[in-house]
């Protein structure tokens, strides 16, 4: 009868349904599967292959601070230098007085994973600003551009008194099998291979020179 519904038919395009459902998620789930055990594979390739290649990791000496030019200029104190070794990196500067002891680290405080200096209550000049970088930056709305220069930082501040000095802050790159095997844990955790070509540094040494000096060398 024409009135009569074929419950046959409902029945099985449901369970049609549910099969395609099934089949799917399945598949979906292999597809997940496969691309972890991808990355394991990869991460493990990785890792041997960097354990045979990769030197022993070597105690790095005491980082330094070689100061390249000084100059004034609109009545600013203007000071081009480098980090030696030419691998370590600048994290931090400002400017200190001359009664600051250069051969003692600061009090320092984590901030995102950066370490600063404890400034003291009589350190007030923070008119200290980066001119030119070793890397490439975006200009900041109603700032002056910073100059890409490879190899050497420069910096402008205003004296406040004739004993002003730079205070730096000198990171050493990390080398050697626990670095990589950081970056590998890190690989894993963020389930990505990039973390293992990005350059990873220790904790800051923080160093004080004059800006008519040649080279100030820190001592932890």
């Amino acid at each position: 009868m024409s009135g009569v519904l074929d419950t046959s038919r409902q029945g099985g395009g449901t369970a049609a349904a549910a099969a395609l459902s099934e089949t799917f998620c399945a598949l979906v789930h292999a597809l997940k599967v496969g691309r972890l055990v991808c990355l394991l594979g990869l991460v493990v390739l990785v890792a041997i292959v960097g354990f045979l290649l990769l030197p022993a990791s070597r105690k790095a000496s005491a980082p330094r601070v070689v100061v390249l030019a000084t100059w004034f200029s609109n009545g600013e104190q203007v000071v081009t230098f480098r980090p030696e070794p030419a691998t370590a990196e600048i994290t931090y500067a400002d400017v200190v007085s001359a009664s600051v002891d250069a051969n003692a680290q600061p009090q320092t405080t984590r901030s995102f994973g950066h370490v600063f200096p404890v400034r003291s209550a009589d350190e007030t000049n923070s008119s200290l600003h980066y001119i030119a970088l070793p890397v490439r930056t975006l200009r900041v709305p109603g700032r002056p551009p910073v100059a890409y220069t490879p190899g050497s930082y420069t910096v402008a501040y205003t004296p406040t008194e004739s004993g002003c000095r730079v205070r730096t802050g000198v990171a050493l790159q990390r080398k050697g099998i626990g670095d990589y095997a950081r970056r590998l844990c890190r690989c894993w955790e963020q389930k990505s291979l990039a973390v293992l070509w990005m350059k990873s540094y220790q904790d800051p040494l923080f160093i004080v020179f004059d800006p008519l000096t040649s080279a100030m060398q820190g001592s932890r």
